[in-house]
């Protein structure tokens, strides 16, 4: 289990087109949290290559406010609640030994997207 809360606001000047028509705005995120909880599997193979897998249940939210009416764009000036659309996934991942305490670390997740990373890590 896994869970995150973001004191800090964000802010970004935000700029694009809506229906053909330029707009610019600045962007505000405030009170952004998320929380994951998972169950994995795991199984070591020949010369310490660990492998996992197994699924996940998330939930992130946070406020969303723009300092422009932006016609045909919600949320408009003003504030609104955004949380993510896909409650539930899946991940796997594979953790090779490379030697002298470095490892090599490999995972994919699947939830309304794939997205996958790697990492080399250093033990001493």
């Amino acid at each position: 289990m896994q869970g995150c809360y973001y004191f800090s606001d964000f802010i970004d000047d935000v700029s694009g087109t809506q229906a053909g028509t330029p707009y610019a705005t600045r962007l505000k995120v405030k009170h952004l949290w998320d929380v994951t909880i998972g169950l994995g599997l795991q199984a070591t193979a020949p010369y310490g290559i660990k492998l996992y897998i197994g699924p996940y249940a998330y939930y992130s939210e946070a406020k969303l406010s723009f300092s422009a009416t932006i016609p045909g764009l919600k949320p408009n000036a003003g504030s609104a609640w955004i949380h993510n659309k896909t409650n539930v996934g899946g991940f796997t991942g594979v953790d090779v030994p490379l030697g002298k305490g470095f490892r090599l670390i490999v995972e994919g997740q699947y939830a309304a997207r794939f997205s996958a990373g790697a990492a080399i890590t250093y033990s001493y």
